[in-house]
């Protein structure tokens, strides 16, 4: 199902910091209520995650709608590693 969609006033979120992400993002991932999923589980499907912006805005979008992520995929990881000591 593709449930969600992006406001035209979404900026290209390349350079932006994850603050200015979220930002961008705030109430402009919409649902189609028509194309929601039935019962059943939830899955996120995003291709990178950078800030985790984008999966927050559409966990959020959906739960507006009344649907819960069970959880969320990504084919690339490019957060900023972590040190552990």
């Amino acid at each position: 199902a593709r449930p969600l969609r992006l406001e035209r006033r979404v900026r290209d979120s390349v350079g932006l910091d994850a603050g200015q992400r979220t930002a961008n993002l705030a109430g402009r991932v919409r649902v189609r209520p028509g194309a929601l999923p039935g019962p059943g589980r939830v899955l996120l499907v995003d291709d990178v995650v950078t800030t985790g912006a984008t999966l927050r805005a559409c966990r959020h979008a959906l739960a507006g709608a009344g649907v819960a992520v069970d959880a969320a995929v990504v084919l690339c990881d490019a957060t900023a590693p972590t040190h552990v000591s």
